[in-house]
């Protein structure tokens, strides 16, 4: 009996220590095939534009191919639940914007960022911008925020979705300046702009990112930036600070970044840290998250973990006092 259990105890741990060495043997030779990013928003739109970007670099550093597969829908949840549940061996990458930081606290998912991910790195922070369509007659904010807080509920502003940034911006906005506006929700940003543009909505607080070429094209009039300063791209678009008109400022920012299951294999999750750093470091890449109104991050990987948790209690203080709710 006492050989019997002994033998057994040998071959449990023989088998144990050959699965980790073939285990440990299949990581370090990650990647073996390849990869994939998964993006939450619809193709052309912000995040899916950085993640291609971002793709052709990964494939470069990790010499396997990399594609993009756009899952949108629910302001982001339908990506950001698939990227959570997928297989956690460093074959599938979530790319996503600071939105996702605050759907568990609007409604039930089966996802949460700072505890279903691990930061593989912070991307690039941007602002938002306010703008409206041409058939409107005002040039300044000042002039659009005088009317509409003298008619409650007149304008529309539209968003990609319940609980995305570009609701929350509006809602917080709107609570400062004591202003009341109808919502009109999208799938994606790009059904915003074609609205704004058309003049099916009025305004739209979004991604300076996506709506500068617009702003720039006089397709839609933009009124002001959330940034500390104003945006290089559009220097003579005021920030929401320089009008003024809201006690105790409005400033906004937004962030791309890049991320793995939390479940990763350690050898793996270095290993995409490290193609992620260098990428970070290459000019090229620099040069085009400046064109895209971003300011590069120069955070690692740990602290960009800690200003994301910082954020959320942020956030969570935002919804409780805005009383934002989904439907």
């Amino acid at each position: 009996m006492m050989r019997s259990l002994l033998t057994a105890t040998l071959s449990r741990l023989l088998f144990t220590a050959l699965g980790l060495g073939i285990f440990s043997s299949a990581t370090a030779a990650y990647p073996e095939r390849p990869m994939k990013i998964i993006t939450p928003m619809a193709a052309g739109g912000g995040t899916d534009t950085i993640a291609r970007l971002f793709a052709q670099k990964l494939s470069l550093k990790l010499e396997q191919p990399v594609i993009v597969e756009n899952k949108p829908g629910a302001a982001g949840q339908i990506g950001a639940e698939l990227a959570a549940a997928s297989v956690p061996d460093g074959y599938t990458f979530f790319m996503t914007s600071s939105t996702a930081l605050t759907l568990p606290y609007l409604r039930a998912t089966k996802f949460e960022l700072n505890r279903d991910f691990v930061p593989i790195g912070q991307i690039g922070i941007g602002a938002f911008a306010l703008a409206i369509n041409n058939k409107l007659p005002f040039d300044t904010i000042q002039g659009f925020l005088a009317d509409v807080k003298a008619n409650p509920s007149k304008y529309t502003y539209g968003s990609p979705g319940i609980g995305s940034a570009g609701h929350l911006a509006t809602e917080l906005f709107s609570m400062k300046a004591s202003i009341k506006m109808v919502h009109v929700p999208f799938k994606s940003s790009t059904e915003v702009l074609q609205s704004l543009i058309s003049g099916q909505i009025d305004s739209a607080i979004d991604i300076l990112t996506i709506e500068q070429p617009h702003i720039e094209s006089k397709a839609v009039r933009g009124l002001a930036t959330t940034g500390k300063t104003r945006d290089p791209s559009l220097p003579n678009l005021p920030t929401f600070n320089e009008a003024n008109l809201i006690q105790g400022g409005f400033e906004m920012t937004f962030w791309y970044g890049l991320f793995l299951p939390v479940r990763a294999p350690a050898v793996v999750i270095q290993k995409a840290q490290e193609a992620f750093s260098s990428i970070m470091s290459d000019p090229e890449i620099l040069a085009r998250l400046r064109q895209f109104s971003l300011s590069p991050s120069t955070l690692t990987a740990t602290e960009f973990k800690k200003n994301m948790a910082d954020e959320t209690a942020v956030w969570i203080k935002i919804i409780t006092e805005t009383g934002v709710q989904v439907n």
